[in-house]
Parts: structure tokens; sequence; C-alpha cells
């Protein structure tokens, strides 16, 4: 692998002159697993700055059609007839004495779903799709209901593909391979009895490629569930249009750029290039360097394969926010998301304005960190979003929103009558104390926050460099719930150093304040690759631990040593203590961040007893939640909480 430095001079944003600019076709795909209830902002981002240029873009977001074709009568007709093929082959097998134990697992699991009414259960997924989309959708009990269904469709779905486990949201399917492990990735990419992805793509990507014909298939791949589905798509490409270039970006693809230039295989075999970092110019400059009209080595962020091996470009382009041209939705299916009304994603600023947690490594996926844009220009942005789209609800997906700029938001949003309701993640905050802020941001349309607390003990929060004091987040807490603000709160266990007193800090802090915390998040702290206290280990007293064959990991095991402080299997012993004893007072019957925030946008209050479930003991009693399945509101997204995972990534 070589690399080339910046020795070529980039003219950033010039146009090329004249009729010098080859126009060519782009397919952009977004790939599962992901929630089914908003388009997510990297494809639009991008479009937005090819089709500026001249470019053709088609942009499909594979992430809601699948949930769309899960749930269809069409697609659990197709499952009905695998599964009876399988269960064809397990009876011969079995007749002939050569069942493994394997076989005779698969065996039972078949039986049992071969024996359930296909088209009961198609009809009722298909009427589930009509509530949350429709008016219906308000009613808790229905939408319990609806999700439910979605919940008993999959594991159906995944008889068809055993020993795969397919889950609704909360997304946590698992196909039986390590997705840090290149061997299990590759096996993956060729396994059709459980890759399910292999079959999505045969049934919803290669009819799209065939039928276009684009001269480039750009696929975001931002997190770690997407990566099996985004490269099972490339290698089926790639097989069946040789010709086509295919090039992966995405925030879990800049995390993994230390071990990508050390697979040529995977160029080989699955991918032609990938773009690191933020991504709108080097795609476009990438598309001009395949027509001719630059030079590969010259283009920002990119790995590339090409006859005499494979390439890193150094230089690094990062992108000048007030300059892209707003997001453009056009060509996404914005009528088939779970939701009975739309919501659009919207970016003011990148990176995190504070930037010194050092459990968090999701600026990793920016090379310089924190950008925003003047709030008469978000004002401005938003209201063409608003007219452009027919959208009243918009998801803030900010990494923390600044307070200056929450503050001149709220303001301006007021004082144009700009009529919206948003949500967004932020940061406690000193500078957040006033009760006349929270006011102004609840009559702004603010309906529900997301607080990144992770302890109520100062001095791991210290630790963690966040500086938080408890009182402060206390008031910010009771100050947004008067404002009728929905709060949701997410900590987690096991930071090191911290000792079993402190979390327990932590426990009675929420279990005190449940009145203002509205909805809640508790976790198992992860040693993410990227973060400061896994680059310097020796600082925070733990010993990271590596395994050869994870050669493309995003966390590590460590352990921790200081005495009398929690281990790894001492925090997630507490979490799970927690979630079976104490969670029941925000235990609810709806289950993602999207679908809360349109209830308190539609009932216009922070009181809604009708989305928890049904509590029959107090607090304390292990059996407190009686007769339904239950799951915290925005569960983790695969290896990572809410606090560390935003809507956007359009590296």
């Amino acid at each position: 692998m070589t690399t080339m430095s910046g020795f070529i001079q980039i003219d950033g944003l010039a146009p090329l002159a004249g009729d010098a600019r080859k126009k060519s076709k782009v397919m952009l795909l977004f790939p599962p697993e992901w929630v089914p209830t908003a388009p997510y902002l990297a494809l639009p981002s991008l479009t937005a700055v090819l089709r500026e240029a001249g470019h053709t873009v088609i942009q499909r977001d594979i992430n809601i059609g699948m949930w769309d074709h899960f749930f269809s009568v069409d697609f659990l007709i197709w499952v009905k007839a695998r599964i009876g093929m399988q269960l064809k082959a397990l009876h011969a097998k079995e007749k002939s004495g050569i069942l493994t134990e394997r076989d005779v697992a698969q065996k039972a699991v078949v039986e049992q779903a071969d024996d359930l009414d296909v088209f009961d259960l198609a009809d009722r997924a298909e009427d589930a799709k009509r509530i949350v989309r429709g008016e219906r959708f308000y009613d808790a009990e229905l939408l319990e209901g609806a999700l439910n269904t979605f919940r008993e469709t999959m594991a159906y779905i995944s008889a068809a593909y055993f020993p795969a486990s397919l889950v609704f949201y909360p997304m946590e399917s698992n196909l039986g391979y390590r997705p840090g492990v290149s061997k299990e990735v590759f096996a993956c990419l060729e396994d059709e009895r459980v890759n399910v992805y292999r079959d999505l793509c045969n049934q919803l990507v290669m009819p799209e490629v065939a039928k276009e014909r684009p001269d480039v298939v750009g696929i975001s791949i931002g997190t770690q569930m997407q990566l099996l589905a985004g490269l099972t798509f490339a290698k089926m490409i790639k097989e069946t249009f040789p010709q086509i270039h295919i090039v992966v970006g995405g925030n879990i693809i800049t995390r993994l750029q230390e071990d990508l230039v050390n697979h040529e295989r995977l160029f080989k075999e699955v991918l032609d290039s990938a773009i690191l970092y933020e991504g709108e110019h080097a795609l476009l400059w990438l598309i001009e360097a395949l027509n001719g009209q630059r030079l590969l080595p010259s283009v920002p962020n990119l790995i590339y394969q090409d006859e005499s091996g494979l390439h890193r470009n150094l230089e690094v382009y990062t992108e000048k926010t007030t300059a892209l041209p707003l997001p453009d939705f056009g060509g996404m299916p914005l009528d088939r998301y779970f939701v009975p009304e739309l919501i659009i994603p919207y970016l003011a600023t990148r990176g995190c304005y504070w930037g010194r947690c050092t459990f968090c490594d999701h600026g990793q996926g920016y090379f310089d960190q924190y950008r925003g844009m003047p709030a008469q220009l978000v004002i401005d942005q938003i209201k063409t979003l608003r007219d452009t789209y027919q959208c009243r609800h918009f998801l803030f997906s900010d990494e923390s929103y600044p307070p200056a700029l929450f503050k001149k938001v709220s303001q301006l949003l007021v004082d144009q009558n700009v009529g919206i309701k948003w949500t967004t993640l932020i940061r406690f905050e000193e500078t957040l104390q006033d009760q006349a802020t929270w006011d102004l941001a609840a009559q702004a349309g603010c309906c529900t926050l997301y607080y990144g607390m992770e302890s109520a003990n100062e001095r791991v929060l210290n630790l963690m460099d966040k500086h938080a004091k408890k009182s402060v987040i206390q008031r910010n807490l009771q100050m947004a719930a008067q404002a009728g603000i929905w709060n949701h709160v997410m900590a987690f266990y096991g930071f090191p150093g911290e000792t079993l007193e402190e979390a327990l800090e932590t426990r009675q802090f929420v279990l005190d304040n449940q009145p203002v915390i509205h909805s809640l998040e508790l976790f198992y702290f992860v040693a993410y690759r990227h973060t400061p206290m896994v680059r310097h280990p020796e600082q925070f007293g733990i010993t990271i631990h590596t395994q050869e064959e994870y050669d493309l990991p995003l966390d590590y095991y460590y352990t921790c040593n200081a005495p009398n402080t929690l281990s790894c299997l001492d925090a997630m012993q507490l979490c799970e203590e927690f979630y079976k004893h104490d969670f029941h007072p925000w235990a609810v019957r709806v289950n993602s961040r999207e679908h809360v925030f349109l209830y308190i946008s539609k009932f216009r209050t922070n009181q809604l007893p009708q989305i928890y479930a049904q509590q029959t003991q107090p607090v304390g009693s292990p059996d407190g939640v009686s007769g339904v399945i239950t799951w915290p509101v925005a569960h983790p997204q695969g290896d990572e909480g809410m606090s560390r995972v935003t809507s956007h990534d359009v590296e």
C-alpha cells in the first residue's frame, strides 16, 4: 500500500471551466439497519452537491425499503416457500439418519414457523404499517400492537435464515458473524443460508442497478450494524456489473481507515474506493477523476485501488458548512417512513462544541472538529426545507446543540413564527439555568431533548472531562420539564475508576428525579477504539486487551488496574439489575425517539401516561410490569448508545 500526500494543489470549490465537466450518473445507497422513522441525512447531503454540479443522482434508502418489504404479503409468502424448502431438505436428512446437532435445532425452529398462518401474519403486518403511517398511530395501544406485530414478523423471517436473529427496532440483528473479524465478514458475504442481505440485494437493489446502469454506486455505512449489509451490496453489484465504480463512505469507514489499508482483498473483491471523513466534495472530485478531469492522487479523503496497488491519499478536505447547498431529499421515499407525519433531519453544526469527553469517539468522523452556521442562516434553511417538503417536524441531528445557538435559534423561531416542532441532543450547561430560556425553547417548538448525563457523580464526571455539576443537571431537568419539554437521559455504569458507591449514586439520582426524567437509557461502559482514554490508557489506569483475530475493531476489552473499582462484568451486572428492578417507571410502549417526539407534538404535553407500560408493583419489584413487552426508548443502536449516535454522518 502506498500513500499519496497532498503534493497536488486542489482548488476546493472552484468549478471546472465551461463544458469541461463531464456528467455522470450516480446511485447512492443507504443500507440496513437503521431506524425506520426518518430519512438519514448522508444521502441528501451528498446528492445536493452532486446535483449542483450537474450530475444525475438516484438516491435509494434501502433501509426503509427493507422494512417495507419485510412487512409485505409478497415477501412473507416468499419466506414461507423458503422455509418449506428447508424443511423438506431437513426431513430428507432425517430419513437418511444424517441430521447434525445444528440440523436438529434448525428443524425445530422451521417446523414451528411452518405451522404459522402466513396470510394472517401478512395481513396484520400490512395493517401495522397503515397504523404507524396514519392517524391510528396516536392510539398508544394500537401502536404498541403494531410494533409487536413487526417483532413477531421478524421472528418468522429469522426462521428462514437460521441461526440468524433478525429483529425490529431496537436494531440488534445478528447473522452469527462478527463484523470486527475480517475473515468472518468475507465468509458472511458469501453465505446464502444466513445472509438475508443477499436476498434483499437481489430483490431490491440489483433490479434498480440494472435499470439505471449508473457509472458510480456510493454506499453510506454510518454504523457497524450496516457494515455487513453495505459490503454485501457492494460485492454483489461489483460481481454483476464490474464496470461500475463502487465507493463506500460513512462514519464506520472513517473509524476503520487504519485497517482498511491492510485489506487489499476488500478492494479487489468488494469495492473500488473508500472516502474518509466528510464526503460531499471528495465524492464529487472522485467522480471527476474517474472522468479523467482530475488525477486520482489529488482527490482528498480517498483510499483507492488501481493497477499498481492500494493507495491512500493523505490530504484531508474539511467542508465549509456555510457554502454547502441544502440537503436534497428529492427522490427519497418520504411517504414510506413509519411515522404519520414526516420528520426531516437537519444539521446546523459539525463536530461537537465541547469535544472533550474522554469516553467519546464520535468526533473521529471529522478531521476538523466543531463548525457551526449563523443562527439566521439556520432559520432560513429550516424555512426552505419546511416549505419544500411540507414538513413541520425536524430532528436537529447535531452532536450536541451549543447553548448560544440553542438560545438564538429559539428566539428567531418565535420571532419569525416559523411554526415547526423539533428535537435535539444537548449538554447540561450552567448557562442554561434561566427558566425563560427553557420556556422560549418550548414556545419555539422544542418537544424533546436528549441529554448525555453519563454519571451523577461529580468526581466521575470530571474524570470524563464533562465537568457538569449535579445541581446544574437537576436544575436543567426541572426547568425543561416545567416548560413542557420531554427529558430523555442517558447514563452508563463502569467508567474506569468508578466505584460501586459512585455508580449507585447515579442509580439513586435517576430514581429521585424520575418525575422530571421522562425516559431513560442506562448502559455499561464500552472502551471505543478512538477515544482519548484508549489512546492513553495509562492515564486512566486501564489495560487494553487486543485480540489478533479482531482486525476490524471498533472497541476493546479492558481491565482496570485500580483496586475497588467496577470491572466490565460488574457494570454489566449492575445494568441488568437496574433494568430488572428499577426501570419500570420508564418502560414505554412507544419505543422510538421519533415516535415519542410526535406524541409530544400531538398532545402538547410531556405528561403522557398512555405511552407507559402498566405498572403493577412499586419500584424495586422484579415483577413491576405486567403483560407487555417493553424496551427502553431509543435502545442502543448496535455498538453505540444514542448519546454517541446521530442521524447524519455525512462523510
